[in-house]
């Protein structure tokens, strides 16, 4: 058997088996979060933004791979991600960033979350971004804002869509 074989055999096994994934996963919520975070990084990227927050990733993945979780509904995402950031600017700037700082900057945040019905796990990463980069407070929070509704109106929108049926309710409790 020639190389040429195995790479023909193998190259049609692979294509048969991404095509039958594809068939058999949902690869369009995995698409409008793509696209939505082009969509958010795009606008950092024209200055309309100041900063492109990593926790949005995860966000996004919660939003459209699970949009009926909990950690998905937009007052957790919004919510969530604005009471993070809120305690680890709160904290950072009260404590300095000491490792002790951001560690009681992450642990408040989720019992802020938990207190207030906002749980969010990607917001628990806000005040790790915050306690590293030490970003400008009010165009971080600005940033946070525009993304964090901006994936929760656009994920809605993607569900109505797929499923009209659904109403596009933002303010899902």
């Amino acid at each position: 058997m020639t190389a040429k074989f195995w790479e023909t055999a193998l190259m049609r096994a692979l294509y048969t088996l991404i095509q039958t994934r594809l068939a058999g996963q949902s690869w369009q919520p995995a698409l409008g979060a793509g696209l939505a975070i082009t969509l958010i990084a795009g606008l950092k990227q024209m200055g309309l933004m100041s900063y492109l927050i990593a926790p949005l990733g995860a966000s996004a993945t919660l939003v459209w791979m699970v949009p009926k979780s909990p950690l998905a509904r937009p007052r957790a995402v919004v919510g969530g991600s604005l009471v993070s950031a809120l305690i680890g600017f709160a904290v950072l700037t009260f404590s300095g960033t000491m490792p002790w700082a951001i560690g009681l900057a992450v642990g408040l945040s989720i019992f802020a979350m938990l207190a207030f019905d906002v749980l969010h796990a990607p917001a628990g990463a806000l005040p790790l971004v915050i306690g590293i980069n030490h970003p400008e407070p009010v165009s971080f929070m600005t940033s946070l804002v525009v993304s964090t509704v901006l994936l929760v109106v656009l994920g809605r929108l993607y569900l109505w869509l797929m499923a009209p049926k659904t109403s596009p309710d933002v303010l899902d409790k």
